[in-house]
Parts: structure tokens; sequence; C-alpha cells
């Protein structure tokens, strides 16, 4: 037989359909394998731009709570500030009072020993034993 019969050329086209139908599968797979890839990476892209999202939120979120938190420690620290001058003026306040206190104490008990004395003496001139 010659190579360019009828029939060779007949039992090659046959046994070239499944290789052009296997390179077809082929490059159906590689279509789809872009068309997928295109879609991943538009996929990727949003989840990306998602993730942005999200973290700037998470930032300014985390921001206004430190924010809050650093005015109410501020808030606090004036707060016990002010108490302790409060506490402070009482404590000054009571350690006049026992200061005046013992002052009259002091006062009294010389007034005390006076009278004694002043009664002893009367006693003494009217001759009370």
């Amino acid at each position: 037989k010659m190579e360019g019969s009828p029939e060779r050329t007949k039992n090659l086209g046959a046994s070239q359909a499944p290789i052009k139908q296997r390179v077809k599968m082929v490059e159906k797979s590689i279509s789809d394998g872009k068309v997928e890839l295109n879609n991943n990476k538009k996929e990727m892209q949003v989840l990306r731009s998602e993730c942005a999202t999200l973290e700037a939120k998470n930032k300014e979120t985390t921001n206004e709570i430190l924010k809050e938190i650093l005015e109410d420690i501020a808030n606090l620290d004036k707060d016990f500030k002010k108490l302790v001058e409060m506490d402070n003026n009482e404590v000054k306040f009571l350690q006049q009072q026992l200061f005046q206190l013992t002052q009259e104490k002091t006062k009294l008990q010389q007034s005390v020993v006076m009278l004694d004395t002043r009664v002893a003496n009367v006693e003494n001139d009217v001759g009370f034993e």
C-alpha cells in the first residue's frame, strides 16, 4: 500500500480523530482553567478589599475604645485627686479642731487647779478641815 492511498488516509483520519478530540478537550480544560483563575483573581481582590475595610473599621473602633478608656482614666484621676484634696482638707480641719480642744482642755485644767487652790485657801480661811 502506498502512503497516500485513500485507505491509509481514511485510517489516518480515524486515528487522528481521538487526538483532535483530546486536543479540544485539553484546550477546553485550559480555557475553563483560565476562566476559573480569573474568577479566583476577582474573588481574591474582593476579599482583599473586604479585609482592608475590616482592618480600617477595626482600627477605627480600637482607636475609639482607646480614646474612651483614656478619657475615663483621666476623669477617674481627676475625681481621685478631688477626693484626696477633700480628705486632706478634712484632716486639716480635724487637726485644727483637735488643737483647739486640746488648748481648751489645758485652760480648763489650769482653771480647775486655780479653783482647787482658791477653795483650799477659802477653806483654810474659814477653818474648814
